[in-house]
């Protein structure tokens, strides 16, 4: 190209000195050059290139290498800053342009949020991949790439009154690798959910929350893939009951006479768990009136315990709420109760007659004995109740008490007989009372 040139220039420049040509010839040197410079370098026809990348599933947020090898015809490299294209049919590449280095040329390849399978693929000039498309990469993004959706639910149930599980999606590419940013829908039969459609985060993962109190059946798709279905059970909770009858006898503990001597009533509870409970940790057992009783977990299915209640202190009833408090091991509760109503029993009214007989005046005093006789107050309307206590009053500003029904006393004797009322108070074991009095005159003594 410079002969041709510098031939023309000869032809240009006659006459021309030696010196004037050779600057001529110089500056048309130099430009040839720049222009080659300008000018892309491009594989040699019938070049082959082999584009490679080092992983072909991507997450839609993934990137990887792409590289192009270029061999001449004679399988030799190109040369050195030989330009290759590359394109990709989704995503992006850059740089979209690289020179080789012994043969090779290379860029990034970005998902930029893309789905779907990117073709990438490398030219330079008219050199390509041959018959076998040597030059074309297929890379799989984000759902595309799915091969498996694993759904747990944690826990695996709610309570018997209902309540939430978290769901967890974890979404895994072919090549074992989880996959980010890819969209996964969540399904239920039964609930609700905080959110159907959920992007899994850098583990692969998506998370939403369920809400239910029936048993569900959920699922997680992500692409074309979809979950084994995971069913979310509702637990059965602690389920007990309580029966309450007279410890003799016959009925319930609507009216239960309580005894006329103690005035108590005993009754007997039957607790019971049936088949269709839960495993119990704990049962408790409260009275109502103050007291309690541990149960333990009632393993043997039903148990039976007895309990004294008190009468009322009037001819009115007495009532107590007996409630059975149960925890599962799951730490749910139930409680159930009964009432028990103690009634008093049908009594007699209580009569005390007092008699006193003296003894010989005399200067230090005179003696007196006295005996309280009782009679009615027992239960059923016949015989007479059992008396725990006398109180005595003597009427001369003195007292006393006995268990027994007699006593005596000494009073002071004057020139002149003295009248005294005497009386006496009597507390039957259930806690009834009744007086009786007398009067006396004690003698003088001159």
């Amino acid at each position: 190209m410079v002969s041709r040139m510098f031939k023309q220039k000869r032809s240009v420049l006659p006459g021309a000195s030696p010196v004037r040509l050779a600057s001529a010839l110089l500056v048309m040197a130099m430009a040839v050059i720049g222009a080659c410079d300008k000018v892309p370098l491009f594989a040699p026809t019938s070049s082959t290139i082999t584009v490679s990348a080092p992983t072909r599933l991507l997450s839609s947020t993934g990137s990887t290498e792409i590289t192009a090898f270029v061999l001449e015809q004679s399988e030799t490299p190109v040369q050195n800053g030989t330009t290759v294209r590359f394109t990709a049919t989704l995503g992006r590449v850059e740089p979209a342009e690289a020179q080789t280095l012994n043969g090779l040329a290379s860029t990034m390849f970005f998902a930029d949020g893309a789905s779907g399978v990117a073709e990438v693929r490398a030219i330079s000039g008219s050199a390509g991949g041959g018959a076998d498309a040597t030059n074309v990469v297929l890379l799989t993004i984000g759902a595309a790439a799915v091969d498996t959706v694993t759904l747990r639910a944690n826990p695996g149930s709610v309570g018997p009154s209902g309540g939430s599980v978290q769901l967890s999606a974890a979404v895994v590419g072919g090549n074992g690798q989880p996959l980010a940013g890819v969209g996964v829908t969540f399904n239920t039969d039964q609930g609700t959910l905080s959110a159907s459609n959920v992007t899994t985060g850098a583990d692969g993962e998506a998370l939403t929350t369920l809400t239910t109190s029936q048993q569900a059946i959920v699922s997680a798709r992500a692409g074309v893939t979809t979950s084994s279905n995971v069913t979310v059970t509702v637990r059965a909770g602690p389920i007990v009951s309580i029966t309450c009858a007279p410890a003799s006898g016959t009925g319930n503990c609507a009216a239960v006479q309580a005894d006329a001597t103690s005035n108590t009533a005993t009754v007997l509870f039957t607790i019971t768990k049936p088949t269709g409970s839960s495993t119990l940790r704990t049962a408790t057992l409260d009275f109502g009136d103050g007291t309690s009783q541990s149960l333990g977990n009632l393993a043997g299915g039903s148990i039976t315990v007895t309990h004294a209640y008190s009468g009322p202190s009037d001819p009115g009833t007495r009532a107590y709420t007996a409630t059975l408090q149960a925890t599962d091991i799951n730490n749910e509760s139930a409680s159930v109760s009964t009432t028990v109503i103690v009634t008093r029993p049908t009594l007699t009214p209580m009569n005390v007659t007092l008699t006193a007989t003296s003894g010989t005046a005399t200067a230090s005093g005179q003696s007196w004995a006295f005996t309280a006789t009782v009679t009615g107050g027992g239960e059923g309307g016949t015989g007479n109740a059992t008396i725990q206590s006398y109180a005595w009053t003597f009427g001369d500003g003195t007292s006393a008490t006995t268990s027994g029904n007699t006593t005596s006393h000494v009073y002071e004797t004057s020139a002149t007989e003295t009248q005294r009322t005497v009386t006496v108070t009597v507390t039957a074991q259930d806690g009834r009372t009744a007086t009786g009095r007398t009067e006396i005159l004690v003698s003088k003594f001159p």
